[in-house]
């Protein structure tokens, strides 16, 4: 299972808010390996939009399964200086935000986004 989503910033005078903003998501499909569905997940990660992906990873520890949640941020270089900014600067914000997030991985290059890193940052 994975929710992908950005952050909206809006500005009202002198004050200036952000919030979430969906993009996609997908519900957990046990039936599929945990690297398909990361591999699916990857594919909807764009050159053009940065965003952020709580990702639930799946692993086996101690002849248990178990989910632990993995923060993702996606900042490829082809965003501007501003957008690169806005994820920069959130990513620890959106951590604390979201309750139970304890790993994350950056990436500016879908070569960056292995499984088998994504497993490295998870355990």
């Amino acid at each position: 299972a994975w929710i992908k989503f950005t952050i909206e910033t809006k500005r009202e005078g002198a004050k200036r808010t952000s919030e979430f903003k969906h993009l996609a998501s997908c519900e957990r499909d046990d039936s599929k390996s945990n690297e398909e569905n990361w591999n699916a997940m990857i594919e909807t990660l764009t050159e053009s939009e940065g965003c952020f992906v709580v990702f639930d990873m799946r692993f086996e520890h101690g002849g248990r399964q178990m989910y632990r949640p993995l923060l993702v941020s996606w900042c490829p270089d082809s965003l501007g200086i501003q957008e690169k900014m806005l994820i920069g600067s959130n990513k620890d914000q959106v951590k604390r935000d979201l309750d139970g997030i304890q790993k994350s991985l950056h990436a500016s290059d879908k070569d960056e986004l292995t499984y088998e890193a994504a497993r490295t940052a998870t355990l």
